[in-house]
Parts: C-alpha cells; structure tokens; sequence
C-alpha cells in the first residue's frame, strides 16, 4: 500500500471516531463534531482531493460497519463533502507570465473561488434537503420541531427571559421564531466549520512544511458577481411562510458568509492608516463574539466593497 494511501485510510478513521463522538451524544459533541472534517482537509491539501475522497470513504465505510448506512450517508455528505471539494480546487494551479520568461510564477486558484464552491454545495445541500423533507409529515418544520424538543427549548427561553427582565414572547410565537432561525443557523455552523478546518489545517501543513499551496492573503480576496445571486434570492425569498422560507433563509445565511469575510478583509485595509488599529480591531472582534451584531455590518461591508472597492486606495488587489 502507498504511504499516502495509508496516510487517507487513517485520516477517514480519525474523522469517524470523532464523527461517532458527537453523534452518539458523548460528552464534548459539539466540539467533537467541529473538529470532525479536519483529518480530511489535511489528506486533501497534502495529496489533492482524490485523496479526501478516499479519506471520507473510509470513514463512512468504517460508520457503516459500526452504526449504520445512514449514519454513514449522513457524514459523507455533511463532513466529507466539503473538504473533497475544496480541497481539489484550492490545489488547482497555472504558471502565468510570458512563455519561457525564467522564472515562470505559479498562479493558484483564488480564494474567493473557493468561497464561492463551498456556498455553492451549501446550496446544493439545503435545495435537496427541502425537497426531500417534502415527502415527509411537517416538512422541515416538523423535523426541527421533533428533534430539537422544541417544548422543553421554549420553556429554557422563556425562563431566561423572565429573569432577565424581559417581557416573555407568546409561547407559540417563540416557537415559530426557533424554528425559523433553526435552519439558518445550522447552515452558518455548517459552513463555518468546513472554513475553520480548511484554515486550520493549512496552518498545520505550513509549519510542517507539507503544505500543497501558500497560504492565500484574505486582504486580497475578491468575490465573483454571480455570488450576490443566491444572497439577494435567499433574502427575498426568506419572507416566505413555511418550508420555502426556511430554505431561502438558509441560503441567504450560507452566501452571506462570504461577504463577512470580505468585509473583515476590507476592514483590517482601511484601517492601516490609523492610529490605535491593534486596539480598535481588538474591540470590534470582542463585540462580534459577544453580541453578534457586528456580522451584519461586515456583510454590508462586504458587499460595499464588491462594487466599491475600497481597498484599491490603500493596496493593489488582483483581479479574479
């Protein structure tokens, strides 16, 4: 067998041990689960994305054994897709510069692309989600409602409004919401977390030495038009009642993402010039773990930016 291929084979081993932790509800799961496509991003950005596919192979062969073809189906698609995807694509490369011109440079695929085919297979999951929830009782919304024991999250969030002070919501009101932000939230976790362990594991490769590409520059990332599509689409779409606005939502979450980060990226350009920024971006990212609120406007930002430009007085950005 090929070290590498040993190399896949344990990476999928490792990610279904960890998958398995947080599935079957041990102690630590969220954190399990977050750190369940990591073994895969490291096969992938080392040895290509063939090499996570075989990794998320192995581990759905080894939860199929061990639980069940569900369990099995469910980790390929929600773990294992993301970093086969990905990773192929972000080891894409061309040499650019005039033909036999010493030294030739090697352009590698921007990040925004990347950006870009994981909000696209976010989409792809919600949209098969929706359809597939359809021929079940309830739809979405019965799912969630059954398996997120709504009853007893209702209660937990009113008590905590009644504590704090806060005029309590109508029970059936605030289940409607719960619901509503539900699916949302899992699409933003979701993307979240494949974009966490793709850094994360280009960090570790980096000070390995076994990294298969540099490291992109976020200050430099640049969108593709067409990823306002999907943002402006879920938007509009997330007023609808029931199911279709569920999944709309759910994809204005997913194809907001990107704009955060090209916001953040605007952010910390046009700040170079001034006084205090260390201090100052130190306070903004306090506020943005603490109260949240602080995405909305770095998506704004984002999306300024796309038409805009702002960082162009401050740095030469590449073009896409």
């Amino acid at each position: 067998m090929p070290p590498y291929l040993f190399i896949c084979i344990a990476a999928g081993l490792l990610s279904a041990i960890v998958y398995g932790t947080a599935a079957a509800n041990l102690t630590l799961s969220l954190l399990a689960i977050y750190f369940a496509p990591l073994p895969l991003f490291l096969a992938g950005l080392m040895y290509g994305g063939a090499s996570a596919i075989i990794a998320g192979l192995a581990g759905a062969g080894a939860l199929a054994l061990a639980s069940s073809p569900a369990t099995a189906l469910a980790y390929f698609i929600l773990i294992a897709s993301a970093p086969a995807l990905v990773t192929r694509a972000a080891l894409w490369s061309r040499e650019s510069g005039m033909e036999n011109a010493p030294p030739p440079s090697v352009e590698w695929y921007p990040s925004g692309l990347l950006f870009t085919w994981l909000c696209g297979l976010g989409v792809t999951l919600v949209l098969l989600f929706y359809f597939l929830m359809q021929t079940i009782e309830g739809g979405i919304s019965g799912l969630l409602f059954r398996n997120l024991q709504m009853d007893a999250l209702t209660k937990t969030f009113l008590q905590v409004q009644v504590q704090t002070g806060s005029p309590p919501m109508d029970e059936a009101d605030l289940q409607q919401f719960l619901i509503r932000l539900a699916l949302p939230m899992m699409a933003f976790f979701w993307m979240m977390i494949a974009i966490g362990n793709g850094a994360l594991a280009q960090s570790i490769l980096v000070s390995l030495g076994r990294n298969g590409r540099p490291s992109p520059r976020l200050t430099s990332m640049n969108l593709p038009g067409h990823l306002l599509l999907p943002l402006s689409l879920g938007l509009m779409g997330s007023f609808l009642p029931g199911d279709p606005g569920l999944a709309a939502s759910a994809i204005a979450a997913l194809a907001a993402i990107p704009y955060f980060f090209l916001g953040i990226a605007t952010l910390h350009v046009i700040s170079r010039p001034l006084p205090g920024r260390g201090v100052a971006l130190t306070i903004f990212y306090v506020l943005l773990v603490i109260y949240g609120w602080p995405a909305i406007l770095m998506v704004m930002m984002g999306v300024t930016e796309h038409f805009a430009g702002f960082r162009r007085r401050y740095i030469s950005v590449d073009s896409l």
